[in-house]
Parts: C-alpha cells; sequence; structure tokens
C-alpha cells in the first residue's frame, strides 16, 4: 500500500486503464529497462543462443515462484 501512495499512477484516477495511466506505465518500464540493459547485454555475451537463455530463465522463476 505504501509504494502505491508514491506512485504517480496513483494520482492520476481510479481508472485502471487510461491514456494517462498507460504513458505512465510505459515510462516506468522503459526507465527500468534502461537501468538494466547491462543486465540484458551479460546474459546476451554469455550465451550461445540469448533466446533460449533468456526462456530457460524465464522459466526456472516462474518454477520458482510457482513452488513452495
Amino acid at each position: 500500500m505504501g509504494d502505491w501512495l508514491l506512485r504517480p499512477q496513483s494520482y492520476v484516477g481510479s481508472e485502471w486503464i487510461s491514456p494517462e495511466g498507460v504513458g505512465l506505465y510505459a515510462h516506468e518500464k522503459v526507465n527500468y529497462t534502461s537501468f538494466h540493459i547491462g543486465d540484458y547485454e551479460a546474459i546476451k555475451g554469455a550465451a550461445i543462443d540469448p533466446y533460449i537463455a533468456l526462456r530457460d530463465a524465464y522459466v526456472q522463476v516462474r518454477k520458482r515462484l510457482v513452488e513452495p
């Protein structure tokens, strides 16, 4: 709850899908990605096939979240 009050999306309005909310969400994701682009480049450089490496990493994370 505390983090939600600090996010700009909470001040836009109560509609979950609004042009302003979508714009703010997109900005948040682009900003997050810009700070973590080095992580992607490291994975891409270390892998023989980046698609398979990222797919396997995604499956492992999802599996860890589902299993207790």
